[in-house]
């Protein structure tokens, strides 16, 4: 495969995926009619309650659109790794490869599947957010013009949003011994379901906005080269 298709196919995995997802949790969000009657929100309902089947009224949407994203973050990690240099690539490669994979059996196996769910999401995460920050931490190592260091900052943050996320969870009395259960009364803000939507938010906020920057960079390439032929043309 050639940089440039390499380039193309990857950056259209990353872009279409994330789209994929971000669409598919909007319609499903929309549709939503929690237990007892509430509608959804990111500030207080665990991402994984769209996907409840008998619950979420358009689950099979959530779930379909998990199982697209999570290949397309894997088949765009994969190649992002390809692309680049050193031996950090094949730690964020193979990560984000498990991670993806991960994320396409959380659609396969929702919160209704309780044991197996558990397993996918928590790989997901765990994997996701670690691919996601050790390919930040190259593109601060190993400058390369299509890639912006600015990257960087919404990796760390995604980082920053996980380990938030880590330490709510053990201390949250609202978190029981069932992790994706919810209090019956729930607030208005609960800290630990937010978190849980910040690292999915900076997770797809970096896949959408590295492809943006990596797609840009090989538009401009393109047009310098097709100048350059056209100018040895011209002087031929």
């Amino acid at each position: 495969m050639t940089d440039d298709r390499r380039m193309r196919v990857a950056t259209t995995a990353g872009l279409v995926g994330v789209g994929v997802i971000a669409i598919g949790s909007l319609i499903t969000a929309l549709a939503y009619s929690g237990k007892y009657g509430q509608p959804y929100s990111p500030l207080n309902h665990w991402v994984s309650e769209l996907g409840e089947q008998g619950v979420s009224a358009l689950a099979p949407v959530f779930n379909v659109s998990l199982m697209i994203g999570g290949l397309l973050f894997a088949l765009f990690m994969v190649l992002l790794a390809m692309s680049r240099r050193g031996v950090l690539r094949y730690a964020y490669g193979a990560l984000g490869l498990i991670a993806g994979v991960a994320g396409f059996f959380v659609g396969v196996f929702p919160m209704n599947h309780l044991e197996q769910h558990s397993t996918a999401a928590l790989t997901f995460f765990n994997l996701g957010w670690i691919s996601v920050g050790l390919a930040s931490l190259d593109i601060v190592l190993k400058p390369d013009p299509r890639f912006p260091r600015w990257l960087a900052i919404i990796g760390a943050l995604t980082v920053v949003a996980f380990v938030g996320f880590l330490v709510s969870v053990q201390v949250d009395p609202l978190v029981g011994e069932d992790m994706l259960g919810a209090p019956e009364n729930r607030p208005d803000f609960w800290i630990v379901a937010t978190l849980e939507w910040a690292i999915i938010a900076g997770m797809l906020g970096w896949v959408a906005l590295t492809a943006w920057c990596w797609r840009r960079a090989g538009a401009r390439a393109s047009a310098t080269d097709a100048a350059t032929a056209s100018e040895a043309s011209a002087t031929s």
